[in-house]
C-alpha cells in the first residue's frame, strides 16, 4: 500500500464530507494515530450525525463524486447495520451512524487536527476511549490501551465511568465497563 495513495484518498474522502457539510468525527485507527499511539491503518472511520434521509441522500451524492458504490446496496447496508461504506479504488471509509448521546458528547468535545492536509474533527482521549471500549475487539483494546497510555495523566477518569455506566445500564450489559477497567489498569 502506498502511503501517498492512502493520504490522497483519505483527503478526497474527508474533503467530500466536509463539502457536503456533513457533522463527522474521525474515529478508528486515524484517531488512534492522532489521539493515541502511533500504528498504520488502511481503512477510515468516521461517526456521522445524519438521520435516516440525509444519509440516503448522501449515498447518491457519493456516487455521483467518484466512489465506487451500488448505491442499492449502501441503502440495504444503512437499513440493517446503520452504517455506510464508500469505496475508490482499493481504500474504503467506513461511515457509522450516530445512535447514542454520548456520541453528540463527543462531537461537541472534539479538537480538530491537521491530517492529509485537511482539518479533521478527533475526539477526546477519553472519548476514543470509550468508542474503543464499546467495541470491544481485541484491536480495540490495545488501542484504548495505548490512549491511556499516552495520555494517563490528563485522563478524566471520572467522565469515562459516568458516560459508560448508563450505556451499560441501558444495554443490560457490564462487559464495556469491566473492558474499561481493565484498559485504565493495564495502560497504567
Amino acid at each position: 500500500m502506498s502511503t501517498s495513495s492512502f493520504d490522497a484518498f483519505c483527503r478526497f474522502a474527508f474533503t467530500f464530507l466536509e463539502e457536503q457539510r456533513v457533522r463527522y468525527l474521525v474515529i478508528g485507527g486515524l484517531a488512534v494515530v492522532a489521539v493515541g499511539e502511533p500504528r498504520t491503518t488502511a481503512d477510515a472511520d468516521a461517526i456521522v450525525f445524519l438521520s435516516a434521509s440525509e444519509a440516503e441522500t448522501l449515498i447518491g451524492r457519493a456516487a455521483n463524486n467518484g466512489f465506487d458504490l451500488d448505491p442499492t446496496v449502501e441503502q440495504q447496508r444503512l437499513e440493517t447495520t446503520g452504517t455506510l461504506r464508500f469505496r475508490r479504488g482499493k481504500f474504503q471509509i467506513d461511515l457509522i451512524t450516530a445512535s447514542l448521546p454520548f456520541e453528540e458528547t463527543a462531537f461537541r468535545r472534539a479538537s480538530r487536527h491537521e491530517l492529509f492536509g485537511v482539518s479533521l474533527p478527533f475526539p477526546s482521549p477519553e472519548d476514543l476511549i470509550l468508542f474503543k471500549v464499546l467495541a470491544g475487539r481485541d484491536k480495540d483494546m490495545l488501542d484504548a490501551i495505548g490512549v491511556v497510555r499516552r495520555h494517563h495523566d490528563r485522563l478524566d477518569i471520572a467522565y469515562l465511568e459516568t458516560t459508560l455506566q448508563p450505556i451499560c445500564e441501558l444495554a443490560e450489559d457490564q462487559s464495556p465497563w469491566r473492558r474499561l477497567q481493565r484498559v485504565i489498569a493495564d495502560g497504567q
